[in-house]
């Protein structure tokens, strides 16, 4: 039977570090917030396409929601052909695709590891300024308790990344009964 796992977290929790990991180790992973068409941008007060994006700011990016086309991620997840796969990334509305996933993994990492791998993004890319940086910081322990409270596995992102993966293969072996899953580690 086919399982689908959802790899969550904050802004630079490793999400997508992960996800390259696990396909470099032979998983099939989606670092769904890069994918064409599944995410998008909107306004929070009218829901419409946000325009005049700039992640540096902090005034405009929190007046923006990161929605997930649900109907797609359905599709997605529904027309996967491999017995397990994981899916890397978040959503404003994360509730509402938490349905499609057997199991939710949470990379959780300290504040200090946050602020250092966001510091080290390009320009332009989302959280690489510190008053950015500190808002998201404002409502990490909120936000992750919110998403541990839904059944989530909770994995320290605060090591090396070919570690976390380890884990995180270690835990959907468990959860989901796929000894074959750890055979490739």
């Amino acid at each position: 039977m086919k399982k689908s796992i959802l790899v969550t977290g904050m802004a630079g929790s490793g999400k997508s570090a992960v996800c390259e990991e696990l396909n470099k180790q032979g998983y099939k992973a989606y670092d769904i917030e890069d994918m064409d068409g599944l995410f998008k941008m909107v306004d929070k007060k009218t829901g419409e396409i946000f325009m005049g994006n700039d992640n540096d700011n902090l005034e405009i990016v929190k007046k923006r929601d990161w929605i997930c086309d649900v109907e797609k991620l359905q599709k997605l997840v529904g027309s996967e052909s491999s017995d397990v796969a994981f899916y890397c990334g978040t959503a404003s509305n994360l509730d509402k695709i938490l349905p499609f996933f057997d199991m939710i993994i949470l990379l959780k990492s300290s504040p200090e590891i946050l602020r250092k791998r966001l510091s080290s993004r390009k320009p332009g890319e989302f959280g690489r300024t510190k008053e950015v940086q500190d808002w998201v910081l404002s409502y990490k322990d909120w936000w992750e308790k919110e998403t541990e409270g839904k059944g989530t596995i909770i994995i320290d992102a605060d090591r090396r990344t070919e570690e976390v993966v380890k884990n995180v293969v270690e835990a959907a072996s468990k959860k989901l009964g796929e000894e074959r899953l750890i055979d490739r580690l």
